[in-house]
């Protein structure tokens, strides 16, 4: 499966990264407009600096299923610029069966079948391994599953963020990430 372990569980410690309570997730999710400038008239987060960390949630509650939330939007387009370090900082808030999700930055644009992972290939970048769904229902008592990967945006150009998990970039977890 291109390198990405599915064990459809929820997080539990001990899953291979960090397990956040819902306070950190709160913090987590105040850092998520850090460094960036945010414009939903355009639906784009735009980061500058040599030093990027981009704060992504899979599936933040009240927003759509099977998506990516930036700094409050849903599916946006990043921008990053050539020759930073970008860090991107993935948390997982969904809840059940197949819910496990991950992240592959790849130059292959949508529509996407239902193996992605098959149509992007390893990407540029990506995430690994998927991060288990929360351990409860209840948002205050779960347990988060979180993780971060590193990298150098390297050659300017429009790439895709795609959750690797059968069946979700199919159904829109997706956006566009620019290098410039």
């Amino acid at each position: 499966m291109m390198g990405f372990a599915q064990s459809d569980r929820p997080v539990e410690p001990g899953w291979g990264g960090a397990v956040l309570d819902y306070a950190q997730v709160r913090d987590f999710l105040a850092g998520s407009m850090q460094g960036a400038r945010v414009d939903a008239r355009t639906h784009t987060v735009t980061y500058s600096g040599r030093e990027v960390r981009i704060a992504m949630v899979a599936v933040q509650p009240g927003h759509p299923d099977q998506t990516f939330e930036v700094a409050g939007l849903t599916n946006p387009t990043l921008v990053v610029p050539r020759g930073a370090t970008v860090r991107i900082d993935l948390v997982n808030m969904d809840y059940g069966r197949n819910m496990e999700h991950g992240l592959i930055i790849t130059p292959v644009p949508p529509p996407y079948p239902y193996m992605a992972m098959m149509a992007t290939g390893p990407g540029l970048v990506q995430l690994e391994p998927l991060l288990p769904w929360r351990s409860d229902s209840r948002l205050r008592a779960a347990s988060y599953a979180a993780l971060s990967t590193s990298f150098v945006a390297g050659k300017p150009g429009t790439y895709w963020y795609v959750c690797p998990t059968p069946e979700h970039a199919e159904k829109g977890m997706v956006g566009r990430f620019i290098i410039r």
